[in-house]
């Protein structure tokens, strides 16, 4: 015995067959992200062999799966006293209807349709989200010059250009720049390598982002992945020592 409830529908005993996936994505350090879970369901009504019965549980079927892909709430399925559910509340997406419709012949032929029968099929689908904080994470430090001389060619009124020296030390300038984003906390920009002295506070760039994700979960909106990038700016001579970056713990 099996029976799917779904959006306040409740389907009779063994109307429906099912099938239940579930994917797991992973963020570029390996750790599960998200988590798709996937129903498939193939069935079909009957009626007691009356037009009007058969189009009355039709108007109850597409009242429940029709719904232009909102959030419908929780779906349980109950197979052989085991209880499978799609859980509205805690997912990121809401549970919603990706497909639903009416078939006849191959692939959905579910037997021969009969004046008082109808196959359908239905795709339910939610997105969960795990607690994984650290969605990506970057940086990198540009090193210019070595802080050797400074030379050019002038030029010559007769022949070839001379080549000349013009500094024998030089600075080396440094770019370092960083990007984090995290799923709901919002994320702080690490501090910079160089001692305060050395750096062109003026050059100093912030970028703060916007949620990169949102959707609506029934009467909320939800929002994720925050992001903020930095870049500094410093010179020095001779060339400073630099300690690791601070790469956050994911």
């Amino acid at each position: 015995m099996s029976v799917l409830t779904f959006n306040g529908h409740v389907h009779t005993e063994n109307e429906v067959g099912i099938k239940i996936e579930h994917r797991v994505i992973e963020d570029k350090f390996r750790k599960p992200l998200i988590l798709f879970s996937r129903w498939t369901i193939a069935g079909a009504i009957t009626s007691d062999g009356s037009s009007a019965a058969l189009q009355t549980k039709i108007n109850a079927l597409d009242a429940a799966y029709r719904d232009g892909g909102s959030n419908y709430g929780d779906a349980s399925f109950v197979a052989n006293g085991h209880t499978h559910t799609l859980s509205d509340s805690t997912s990121f997406s809401g549970v919603r209807v990706h497909a639903f419709g009416y078939s006849a012949g191959a692939p959905w032929k579910m037997h021969t349709e009969l004046s008082n029968r109808r196959a359908f099929y239905a795709i339910l689908h939610a997105e969960y989200r795990f607690s994984t904080e650290i969605i990506a994470y970057r940086e990198e430090l540009i090193q210019t010059g070595t802080g050797g001389p400074l030379w050019r060619f002038m030029p010559s009124l007769i022949g070839q250009p001379q080549y000349q020296v013009l500094q024998l030390n030089t600075t080396s300038k440094y770019v370092q720049r960083g990007l984090l984003v995290m799923r709901t906390e919002l994320p702080i920009a690490n501090a910079p390598l160089f001692p305060d002295d050395n750096i062109h506070h003026d050059k100093t760039e912030f970028t703060r982002m916007a949620p990169g994700s949102i959707t609506k979960n029934g009467s909320s909106q939800v929002e994720e992945e925050y992001g903020v990038a930095w870049v500094y700016h410093a010179e020095s001579y001779p060339e400073l020592t630099f300690g690791n970056f601070n790469t956050p713990t994911i």
